[in-house]
């Protein structure tokens, strides 16, 4: 197995065959909006191959000198099976070992709309944290949804006002100012 950058077409393919079935349709940025980043040079798509066939795959938001994961998925029939933790390991202290700052952001549990949805949010994050991720204590409010924001520590973990900076660095690269001033909230 390895971990490659993606080609173009492979990005269309999993947008269009995996990530509609992998994510929640309102969380799913359009197709081109991806490709408009990728062109600017603030995306990178990675995906974990097994020759030909990608297990699992990884989308991050590049600003400066901080990666943010934006999709994390893996494929549906090897979730379980131990694929997504070294997918992930590997990611962060291998291939992004250059990467100064990575962040995710996961949906906050308190804000979940049912138990079932509270579920789901803890055990995502119980994977992150498991995986070498630690929660910074910094939290978000975008465009109404409200996140934990974690980090996988590159040496000295970041404090929450580091994590929000940099966060905040992610959102005022991707959004303009107008609109960053009314639908971000980081606390």
């Amino acid at each position: 197995m390895s971990i490659d950058s993606l080609t173009l077409q492979e990005i269309r393919d999993i947008y269009r065959q995996r990530m509609k079935h992998d994510f929640p349709r309102n969380e799913l940025k359009p197709l081109g909006m991806i490709e408009k980043a990728l062109e600017r040079g603030n995306y990178l798509c990675c995906g974990l191959r097994d020759g030909g066939d990608i297990l699992a795959y990884a989308f991050f938001v590049l600003a400066e000198d901080v990666y943010m994961f934006d999709y994390f998925a893996v494929r549906k029939d090897l979730r379980g099976t131990g694929i997504g933790s070294g997918f992930l390991k590997e990611l962060c202290t291998c291939h992004l070992r250059e990467a100064p700052c990575i962040l995710l952001e996961v949906d906050d549990p308190a804000f979940a709309g049912s138990d079932g949805e509270k579920e789901v949010r803890e055990r995502r994050i119980r994977f992150y944290l498991r995986n070498g991720l630690r929660d910074t204590e910094a939290r978000a409010r975008i465009f109404g949804a409200d996140f934990l924001i974690l980090e996988y520590p590159k040496g000295e973990p970041c404090s929450r006002e580091e994590a929000g900076m940099f966060y905040s660095r992610i959102y005022r690269s991707i959004l303009p100012k107008p609109v960053y001033e009314r639908m971000v909230k980081i606390t």
